[in-house]
């Protein structure tokens, strides 16, 4: 299963402080991590005054960043004075090792450009005791961030420069902050992933299993889901930018119904609906 997530530029909105908003980010860094996400896109949610994508972008940007880089990446920033507070990912992108020895003799990490040796040799920062160096016959920049495979032969590594498709295992999501609004973003994506909107006014999960598994299948497993903020469902936010929401999507669902509290939180939404939903695509793939 392929899953991406749709979530407001409001997302932080409700966070009283940076503290807060910094905790959140990394709280939900985590959910998406848990259930390998492949993508958050953040759009521009037209119904709030706040607008935060540039402090959303830098915390995502700063979790998703192996340990090993970040003094390298990021300046000191006052937006990301409690970056130090939010959990360790620990996925398979953010090794622990640091010596050749402790790795296995295939690995992939992320790298740094920090220098160059001669013609299209390149030193690579990959958070090891020493860098690797790599051939490539494409221009790469100073400080150029690479996905390396590593391969140990007799205490040596040899590095290889590849793209996120050719790893083998689930390497962490990427962001996108867009300019695109709740509508443009499923336009974006219609006919080409399965769209389910998030709603406490939608159709009970339990009545729209069977329909909800086969139509995914049709899609190769490719989902999208939609979150509204904060303040504000998609139905609403949907008003506000004047469509219908049931006529853009595929599903509109309510994966809590009969809630216990008034509203839920973003976080408490994307753990909801991604456990159920891997529970559902991994009891019928398997049953066929």
């Amino acid at each position: 299963m392929k899953i991406t997530i749709a979530l407001p530029s409001s997302l932080v909105a409700e966070a009283n402080s940076l503290l807060e908003k910094t905790l959140k980010i990394g709280f939900i860094a985590r959910v998406l991590s848990i259930f390998k996400v492949e993508k958050a896109v953040i759009y521009v949610d037209k119904s709030a005054d706040l607008d935060e994508r540039g402090l959303i972008d830098k915390l995502f940007n700063y979790i998703l960043c192996p340990q090993y880089l970040r003094k390298k990446v990021f300046p000191l920033d006052p937006d990301l004075r409690y970056v130090g507070l939010m959990p360790p990912l620990n996925t398979p992108n953010h090794p622990l090792e640091k010596h050749v020895d402790e790795i296995p003799k295939i690995s992939y990490r992320e790298g740094l450009i920090i220098g160059q040796k001669g013609q299209n040799r390149y030193i690579v920062d990959v958070g090891l005791e020493k860098p690797v160096i790599i051939h490539e016959k494409k221009a790469l920049q100073h400080e150029e961030r690479v996905l390396l495979k590593l391969i140990k032969k007799n205490g040596d590594i040899e590095a290889y420069l590849v793209e996120k498709k050719d790893i083998p295992y689930y390497f962490g999501f990427d962001v996108a902050v867009t300019d695109m609004s709740l509508k443009e973003v499923i336009a974006s994506f219609k006919n080409k992933m399965l769209i389910i909107a998030t709603s406490k006014y939608g159709e009970e999960i339990q009545k729209e299993v069977r329909n909800l598994m086969k139509k995914m299948k049709s899609y190769s497993n490719k989902v999208l889901l939609l979150f509204g903020s904060p303040f504000k469902g998609l139905y609403e936010i949907a008003k506000v930018e004047g469509f219908n929401l049931d006529e853009e999507v595929d599903f509109i669902l309510n994966f809590i119904p009969e809630q216990g509290t008034k509203t839920i939180r973003i976080e408490e939404a994307l753990c909801s609906v991604l456990a159920i939903l891997n529970f559902l695509y991994r009891a019928y793939s398997r049953t066929g």
